[in-house]
């Protein structure tokens, strides 16, 4: 294998979107995926048997978060020391500036363009190996940053995550705005059709048909492809089992009033 190849871990438990990475760079003549890990705790292994150069890191994972693998990076006498490139479906301002500020080099939202990661890879196995903090670089998120509870956008996250909405698709993003307005506006979030569609598609920069579609995507997806014991859990029978997945306004309600319940009782305690 040639040294001038770019070495790569990837750390996320998508196990599709880690796939999808892992061919793009195979097509790729300066990199090599030399490890992936599924969650935090496997990645340390990976990390210290591989030595990447570079380490593709999300931050909501199992057993041991991002933030987690990244302070142990912090901590650990690695050499090379890998950058830290974390990709993540959180997309607000405040949680790209904390990651960078724990010691990731670089923060990029998802979803993301292949040739795009591409180029941020190689950027960053070019800066110099000691890690200056101005070298340290971040892609802020578009999604109205300025604009919503940091807690909602954590938990929304999380919530699409445990159904099983795959955070590689745009359906996912725009399940996971709209159930952050439904969060700050309950009831005063207004029509999906003339209210939340247009504002979503504003934001992202596409039409509302596109919107509704997409989510309707993401909700069958998480139907079929997730845990059947966590939507139970969620759901209840709230869902006609004849007639299949929940509409998009009764999916985005029902994820609303679960996390405002479940942080109400961690208020609580």
């Amino acid at each position: 294998m040639s040294k001038s190849l770019i070495r790569l871990v990837m750390v996320d438990d998508n196990v599709d979107l880690v796939k999808v990475v892992s061919e793009f760079v195979s097509t790729q003549p300066d990199m090599s995926m030399c490890g992936v890990a599924y969650n935090g705790s496997e990645a340390i292994e990976v990390i210290r048997n591989t030595a990447p150069d570079v380490v593709l890191l999300d931050l909501i994972m199992p057993h041991l978060d991002g933030l987690g693998v990244i302070e142990y990076l912090g901590s650990a006498n690695l050499v090379p020391h890998p950058r830290v490139l974390v990709i993540t479906a959180i997309g607000l301002e405040t949680t790209a500036a904390s990651v960078v500020a724990q010691g990731a080099d670089y923060y990029m939202a998802k979803p993301f363009d292949l040739e795009v990661l591409a180029g941020r890879i190689r950027r960053l196995a070019a800066l110099p190996p000691e890690r200056p903090s101005e070298s340290r670089l971040r892609e802020s998120p578009t999604l109205g940053a300025g604009n919503v509870n940091s807690r909602y956008d954590v938990e929304a996250s999380k919530a699409l995550h445990r159904m099983g909405v795959p955070a590689n698709i745009k359906g996912y993003l725009y399940l996971r705005d709209a159930i952050i307005m439904a969060l700050e506006k309950g009831p005063a979030m207004g029509s999906m059709t003339y209210v939340v569609y247009p504002a979503i598609a504003k934001t992202h920069d596409t039409t509302p048909s596109r919107v509704e579609r997409a989510m309707r995507h993401a909700i069958e997806t998480a139907w079929n492809r997730g845990d059947i014991n966590v939507i139970n859990r969620v759901f209840g029978y709230t869902v006609d089992a004849e007639k299949g997945r929940p509409t998009n306004s009764a999916f985005i309600t029902r994820i609303a009033s679960k996390i405002k319940i479940d942080l109400a009782s961690q208020m609580r305690r």
